[in-house]
């Protein structure tokens, strides 16, 4: 015989308090309103006792929220690789999110050639707000902020003066990283660049230009690579590192890039840094782990990360912060794989 389903009527009867009172405890809002530490007692044994479990779905209806964070990357296969970056980054929105009481969800089908059917999807009633890292020419973030819904663009800055964005000064961070081997004697750096329509990869690059040409060296042509991820084509990499003048030195945009680089050194029998330094990007734990240890900058993706999710929760909760761009400072830290520690 199926047994009748149980409702937040029959725990507020039980336990002698109004439904209002019973969904303040469960939901955990109990701070909005004064409840004693007895009344949560007999509220909680009452659910015990009864087997109520709450309807989320109901509950999403009623309150017009599901207290659901998504996070929409540009390619959802980036989700299932083993960046630093991305754990780093997940890690730090999860403990926001937590902490605030909303769940997180990654979104791995809102992805395609169609921008209003990656929107269409993104709003469907399934999050009330999402976190987006995408390329700089992607509609998706203009949809949204003209259909009014929240989002918090993260690790990229916004073309909209009305769009919220965290992001980590890259310029700066590219500037850092090329400065420090201009300061260890290197005069030709190879520059492995992310895509194109990536607006962290061309702030690094613009912030390794502008280290290049205050030190009077205009780059050559083929010290820029574009190499977007560790799995893109190492050829023109291979190609360089055999040419009669090779360069001394390495910034790749990512400690992704960076790692894949050193690997293809040390497959062709170069050393690091005794033949060639090789400075990273994000400076995540693996960045320990390498051989040699990888110098790189640091963003604080960890904070970046939970700074994106606390606007986001203000946005949907209504509020409208007076400050849009909120941009961390790199830093740099040095390891052995330039040739200083």
């Amino acid at each position: 015989m199926r047994r009748e389903r149980v409702t937040i009527t029959d725990v507020a009867r039980k336990a002698g308090v109004s439904k209002v009172t019973v969904s303040y405890v469960i939901n955990g809002r109990e701070g909005k309103v004064r409840i004693s530490e007895e009344t949560r007692r007999r509220i909680w044994e009452a659910i015990r006792e009864l087997g109520y479990r709450p309807n989320a779905v109901a509950r999403a209806l009623t309150q017009q929220r599901t207290h659901t964070i998504g996070v929409v990357m540009q390619y959802a296969a980036i989700f299932g690789g083993w960046s630093g970056f991305i754990l780093e980054l997940l890690h730090g929105a999860s403990h926001e999110a937590i902490e605030k009481q909303y769940d997180l969800m990654m979104y791995t089908g809102a992805h395609g050639n169609d921008a209003e059917h990656e929107a269409n999807a993104v709003m469907d009633g399934r999050i009330d707000g999402a976190l987006l890292l995408r390329d700089i020419d992607d509609p998706l973030s203009d949809i949204l902020a003209d259909s009014g819904f929240p989002h918090v663009l993260i690790f990229t800055r916004a073309r909209r003066p009305d769009v919220y964005y965290v992001d980590c000064d890259n310029v700066k961070g590219g500037y850092l990283a090329t400065k420090h081997l201009l300061d260890l004697g290197h005069r030709t750096i190879v520059h492995l660049r992310g895509s194109s329509h990536s607006a962290p990869a061309l702030d690094r690059w613009h912030g390794y230009v502008q280290a290049m040409r205050e030190a009077g060296i205009e780059p050559e042509e083929g010290w820029v690579i574009e190499m977007p991820g560790p799995l893109s084509d190492a050829a023109p990499l291979v190609e360089i590192m055999r040419s009669p003048n090779r360069p001394t030195a390495i910034f790749a945009w990512s400690d992704d890039v960076a790692i894949r680089a050193m690997q293809v050194l040390h497959e062709m029998g170069l050393r690091i840094p005794e033949d060639v330094a090789v400075i990273g990007y994000d400076s995540t734990e693996v960045c320990n782990h390498t051989d040699p240890p990888l110098t790189s900058v640091r963003q604080p993706i960890y904070e970046m990360a939970r700074e994106g999710v606390k606007t986001l929760v203000r946005l949907i909760e209504g509020e409208r912060p007076r400050r849009v761009a909120r941009v961390f400072e790199p830093t740099l830290d040095v390891r052995r794989s330039c040739g200083a520690s």
